[in-house]
């Protein structure tokens, strides 16, 4: 059954110079899967921990601010986080204007060794971290990887594509931008990253 989730009876809400702070958190042993959807959101911050919960933490900003919601849904082994706007706005000017004014940052932990899924347009994807499998999917948005296991695939249109890592088995291909590559010592952790004009940086954590 789908329902919106606020476990552990804690939402925080503030209002504080134009500016909306959302903080909500989730237990859920069974969660194997989490789908983030980045599509109003211009910055997500990825990571892990060993705790077993899932938490959301929203920056958010803009004439609209009110009118947005960040939502939890859980159906089945799924966990869905989203930043959407309330059901009953109603947009007093053009169907864009809302989104050159509104700004959402996310900055989201979910335990180790989860399947992770994030897909945005113009978002910048920031991860680090332990993930049983981690797909990310963006158009113009930028993806920064910075010492994420274990397998991992990145898609872009034309956003670019950062990767640190201490070692892996790296794939890497750009139709039209360029692939900076480094020496990287081979490993377990699997590393799929494709951009068709994007451009993909490989670096050897320091």
């Amino acid at each position: 059954m789908r329902a919106t989730v606020f476990l552990l009876g804690f939402f925080f809400l503030a209002q504080l110079q134009g500016q909306k702070l959302v903080k909500k958190a989730f237990v859920g042993p069974r969660t194997e899967f989490v789908q983030i959807d980045a599509q109003n959101c211009y910055t997500i911050k990825l990571s892990t921990t060993t705790a077993n919960e899932i938490s959301v933490a929203a920056s958010i900003e803009g004439e609209y601010a009110k009118d947005l919601l960040v939502s939890i849904e859980e159906e089945g082994s799924t966990l869905r986080i989203s930043a959407d706007f309330q059901p009953n706005f109603t947009n007093p000017n053009d169907k864009l204007s809302a989104h050159k004014v509104i700004s959402v940052a996310l900055q989201i932990t979910v335990p180790y060794y989860k399947n992770v899924s994030v897909f945005g347009t113009k978002s910048e994807v920031q991860v680090e971290g332990n993930y049983k499998n981690l797909n990310i999917k963006l158009s113009e948005g930028r993806c920064v990887l910075e010492n994420v296991s274990e397998k991992v695939e990145v898609t872009t249109q034309s956003g670019d594509i950062w990767l640190t890592t201490s070692d892996g088995h790296i794939l890497a291909e750009s139709s039209y931008g360029n692939v900076e590559r480094n020496p990287i010592p081979k490993g377990n952790n699997q590393y799929v990253l494709k951009s068709i004009e994007g451009n993909i940086h490989l670096r050897k954590t320091k």
